[in-house]
């Protein structure tokens, strides 16, 4: 009965955080959404992002010289600091809220006119004025546009 009770307390705490401004001390993750590129900031600083249709991606071999990756990629992932931005294949939509991410706008930390910046722990997204998302995490990064992804 207690752990049930902890169980329902802690996904209840969940829940609200989802509604709340992005925190640097937030133990939750925070999703936030740019044109069609949902994604989400796990309290670890691990960053991905959920695309609507595959993109094409590569992914850096020697410093910023990249190869294409085998396939398009359709969740792109920065989760462990030995390796750059890479695919990841989960099912479904891991990084998108069940109704939908909220806009970048409404949890960023800072804005002007030409970009919105999300800083949480250590890692920091920002949407460019085309609809581009720029992810830093670990010592990584990736850019995502309608056109591909380009891994740092």
């Amino acid at each position: 009965m207690t752990r049930a009770i902890g169980l329902f307390t802690a996904t209840a705490a969940a829940f609200l955080a989802f509604a709340t401004p992005a925190e640097a001390d937030s133990p939750t993750p925070v999703y936030f959404r740019v044109g069609n590129f949902n994604c989400s900031i796990a309290p670890d600083d691990s960053v991905g992002c959920d695309l609507p249709q595959p993109l094409p991606m590569d992914f850096p071999i020697l410093g910023e010289f990249g190869l294409p990756w085998l396939g398009p990629v359709q969740h792109v992932v920065i989760d462990l600091p030995w390796l750059p931005a890479h695919p990841t294949y989960p099912p479904g939509t891991p990084f998108t809220l069940p109704g939908g991410n909220p806009d970048i706008s409404e949890v960023a930390t800072s804005q002007s006119m030409y970009q919105k910046t999300i800083t949480h722990g250590g890692t920091t997204c920002l949407a460019g004025f085309m609809g581009d998302v720029t992810c830093t995490a670990k010592g990584h990064s990736f850019v995502v546009t309608v056109y591909g992804i380009h891994a740092h």
